[in-house]
């Protein structure tokens, strides 16, 4: 079993290195162009610091890349990418996340970047990766997170372009990620699947939430019950509460999926069953747990969340059930 990997919603930090993975090969030192971003035919020009704006719940299909030096050809790799846009309208900050596979090495990923536009009298946006989620869970297919860099966001035409300085991508230089835009269509159950996972370790509660249905209900083991069951959170309001309790609770969080197992209800609803290890400060070691989810049209009609260890905190928290007196007040609800 691969050693674990984690990433620190609030640090953003890649504890551990590797080589080379699902984005690009590291390469040798390369002039630094900061301030430089590559443009179509090996171009380079400036970046922008127009802010698009009403790109909040749009898609995008992967249509092309290009490095600095030239176009990027990704196709040995059997490369296809979507990528889902959030925006806060105000500031005009973005949220990118990206479903990558490639084909011909049996990888997925699921990354969640953040993008930040410049300050006043600046021209480059600040990207950062955030969350990354790998099936299969090995190194190879996980690969090395993109550190923070200056970059872009822009539309041009028809077309939006990600942009970032120094990349992996390129060994080094800037690279232009091209993509079209999508008909809207539900998310699929995996896809599902792995934004849940990265937005949990994000600690996002709306995102999260919204990917139940408005009826959806999540079952969970923490909250206190009369009968020892695990408690049921009907509703999307609901579910959104406790992941909003649940989030701050911790500065971060990290949940890494070990295994999916495809499945089918008895309704006929599709089901997953994901098997995952779970890490916040409060931990001497990895939570181990799975969730089952029963997905329809692109929702989650159910998540029930089930312990398969017990959780060892570090020497200086509290035991379980000391303070907890949240936890009773939750139960009590109705």
């Amino acid at each position: 079993m691969p050693r674990l990997i984690w990433i620190s919603a609030a640090l953003a930090l890649c504890l551990l290195a590797v080589g080379s993975g699902c984005d690009g090969e590291s390469g040798p030192t390369t002039p630094d162009e900061s301030g430089d971003l590559g443009g179509a035919g090996g171009s380079t020009v400036r970046g922008s610091s127009e802010i698009p704006r009403g790109l909040d719940g749009t898609r995008w299909r992967w249509l092309e890349a290009h490095c600095t030096e030239g176009p990027l050809d990704l196709s040995a790799r059997g490369h296809a990418a979507e990528l889902l846009v959030s925006q806060d309208e105000s500031s005009g900050a973005i949220t990118l996340v990206t479903d990558r596979s490639f084909s011909a090495e049996d990888c997925v990923q699921t990354t969640v970047m953040n993008a930040t536009p410049p300050a006043e009298g600046m021209s480059d946006w600040t990207m950062q990766e955030v969350a990354r989620v790998a099936v299969p869970a090995s190194e190879e297919c996980y690969g090395r997170p993109e550190d923070t860099r200056p970059g872009t966001v822009r539309t041009s035409g028809q077309l939006l372009e990600v942009l970032v300085q120094r990349s992996q991508w390129c060994n080094g230089l800037e690279v232009r990620m091209v993509y079209a835009p999508m008909e809207e269509q539900p998310l699929s159950e995996d896809q599902i699947v792995r934004h849940y996972a990265a937005l949990f370790t994000v600690g996002n509660a709306d995102a999260v939430s919204d990917l139940f249905a408005q009826t959806g209900t999540l079952l969970e083991p923490f909250t206190r019950t009369d009968t020892g069951d695990p408690f049921r959170h009907t509703g999307r309001a609901a579910v959104h509460r406790w992941y909003s309790e649940t989030f701050a609770s911790a500065p971060w969080r990290a949940l890494r999926i070990t295994e999916v197992e495809s499945g089918q209800t008895e309704s006929g609803a599709a089901s997953r069953q994901v098997t995952w290890e779970y890490m916040d400060p409060r931990l001497a070691e990895p939570l181990l747990g799975r969730t089952e989810f029963t997905i329809a049209a692109g929702e989650i009609f159910e998540a029930s969340i089930q312990l398969t260890g017990e959780p060892t905190l570090r020497p200086d928290e509290p035991a379980e059930g000391e303070g907890d007196a949240e936890g009773e007040d939750a139960s009590s609800e109705s």
